[in-house]
């Protein structure tokens, strides 16, 4: 089982590859809303990249930081697409 995190704090966001090898650094961000909005981005196309990505888990810091990354899930991910179910547990 695969899956992608994305950790969000005040001073950035990182997302993560994490499988049965251990874990891997995709890609780091700025936590401005272009910043998150490139991070959702990524990860929806590493879920369709790759089909042994079957989620993505969140690790938010701050509430405010998941109210933004929320807002950013919902405006960015396809309908019908793997990320829509981050946008509910938001």
């Amino acid at each position: 089982m695969a899956f992608l995190e994305l950790d969000v704090t005040p001073t950035g966001v990182v997302l993560r590859r994490i499988d049965q090898r251990g874990t891997q650094i995709v890609e780091r961000f700025n936590t401005h809303e272009t910043g998150m909005r490139r991070a959702v981005i990524t990860a929806q196309r590493e879920m369709e990249r790759d089909e042994t990505l079957n989620e993505v888990r969140t690790n938010v810091r701050k509430p405010e930081l998941a109210e933004r990354l929320k807002h950013c899930v919902d405006t960015e991910a396809s309908s019908g697409g793997k990320l829509r179910p981050l946008a509910t547990a938001l």
